[in-house]
């Protein structure tokens, strides 16, 4: 009986070591996770992936949905070459604040600068889910208003349905959404939507058909 305990007493010690060593191992990956915060840049681009400007069409198709929001303050917080800013206002936006050197991470916690802000309306980086995630729980936090361009994945993560009140949900989804390189060429996206939250839109829900809209591509 005593040799049995002691046996016993060292699968247990066995497997206390193992425990130890998987709650490191969890703890050392949970640390590496999260979205890159640079304080000088208010890209927030995990590699060049990420780096696409919407291009103007992309917003004047939504723009009729937003005109409540024209004349009010909003604040496009991720930058890529400070086009998408151009674009919403000559859709009618001119309230608008795009700025280079802003750190989202940072900006949205200062309460000071949210006051001056109506709708937060962007089209986020995608670097990963641990990216888009936090994104999304900082704009909960904010309780602004606010409308982002994701994959529509989105609407099935259950983290989304924890932060935010569903019922205040609305989204908009267009067949492609244009986007371009520098300099480059349009390139049309699908499976995107606009997730819309405490927007107050007519509908909850709403379908857009291209302008030159070809059921092919």
């Amino acid at each position: 009986m005593a040799k049995r305990k002691r046996r016993a007493d060292g699968d247990e010690s066995l497997a206390q070591r193992k425990k130890r060593a998987g709650s490191a191992g969890r703890n050392s990956i949970s640390e590496q996770r999260g979205p890159p915060v640079v304080e000088s840049s208010g890209m927030l681009s995990g590699g060049v992936s990420d780096e696409w400007q919407t291009t103007r069409r992309s917003w004047e198709a939504v723009s009729d949905l937003f005109k409540p929001w024209k004349g009010r303050r909003v604040w496009m917080p991720f930058y890529y070459d400070g086009q998408c800013a151009n674009h919403l206002r000559s859709c009618g936006f001119d309230q608008v604040v795009h700025r280079a050197d802003d750190d989202f991470f940072l900006r949205v916690r200062d309460t000071k600068f949210l006051k001056k802000v109506d709708l937060i309306w962007d089209n986020p980086p995608y670097t990963s889910p641990e990216t888009k995630e936090a994104v999304l729980r900082a704009l909960a936090t904010s309780g602004k208003p606010f409308a982002m361009l994701l994959p529509i994945s989105v609407l099935h993560v259950a983290f989304v349905r924890s932060i935010l009140d569903m019922s205040q949900v609305q989204v908009i989804i267009p067949r492609r959404v244009f986007v371009c390189k520098r300099e480059g060429p349009e390139v049309p996206f699908k499976y995107l939507c606009w997730l819309c939250y405490r927007l107050g839109l007519k509908r909850d829900l709403y379908f857009l058909s291209d302008t030159d809209d070809d059921a092919d591509s």
